[in-house]
């Protein structure tokens, strides 16, 4: 729940200030640095294997107290009260430190990281109210990478991508698709490709290039879809050259 809280924190300030390199943060250029250097380990640590690209995935717990301070009118729609925030981050912020230690949190700490996780969530969905609008009920894709350099984000004015990539039978596509549902359902996930189908409700998938895949233009087709009373899906395509 800790690491959730983290993570709602890092949703809202890509949501509001982006998520990017270049992003203005507000912290030193020697935080900055040190972001980099945690995200290049971990792309040597794990080569071969899709990893977080976004910078701000690899700031510290600290460094986020530090970008919400620094940038307080940016915040305030979500942040008004600055010591309700600081008290609820510091308390956090404690019981990181008991469980990086080998200690437990108690029933009550327990219950308080459940109200101060439910209190943001709230917040946010205070927000979202505010500026209803479609992206309030549907699903969204948010990213998709695969393997091979090849990005595509919901910024993008494409609707999909076509790659530069040329690929044979037997050489291997790796995705890591990103999605956000606003009403947290579960989100399944599906690629297709020829005659591979693949379903799922993990966001990693890694498959083979077989010969009902080769064309000139050959799409992946890539697919998000929660359950729900109305039609709730996103979908793009990525666009390969595939060889015999």
């Amino acid at each position: 729940m800790i690491q959730e809280y983290e993570n709602l924190l890092r949703t809202i300030i890509s949501n509001f200030l982006g998520s990017a390199d270049e992003t203005d943060f507000k912290v030193t250029a020697e935080r900055i640095d040190k972001w980099k250097d945690k995200r290049e380990i971990e792309k040597k640590k794990f080569d071969g294997i899709l990893t977080e690209t976004r910078i701000l995935y690899y700031s510290d717990f600290y460094d986020l107290n530090v970008i919400i301070s620094k940038n307080r009118e940016i915040f305030k729609v979500i942040f008004d009260d600055k010591k309700r925030f600081e008290i609820f981050f510091n308390e956090i912020e404690a019981y990181r430190n008991t469980i990086a230690h080998g200690r437990q949190l108690l029933p009550y700490q327990q219950h308080i990281l459940e109200g101060i996780v439910g209190d943001l969530k709230t917040k946010l969905v205070i927000h979202h109210n505010k500026n209803v609008n479609m992206d309030d009920y549907f699903i969204k894709l948010l990213k998709i990478s695969d393997n091979l350099g090849n990005v595509w984000d919901s910024n993008s004015l494409r609707m999909g991508l076509m790659t530069e990539t040329t690929l044979r039978v037997g050489d291997s596509i790796e995705l890591l698709i990103e999605a956000y549902d606003p009403k947290k359902r579960d989100i399944m996930f599906e690629v297709k490709c020829g005659e591979t189908i693949l379903l799922g409700q993990t966001n990693s998938f890694s498959f083979p290039v077989n010969k009902s895949m080769i064309g000139k233009l050959s799409g992946i087709s890539i697919k998000v879809s929660t359950e729900a009373e109305y039609k709730n899906e996103d979908r793009t395509t990525f666009v390969y050259s595939i060889l015999p």
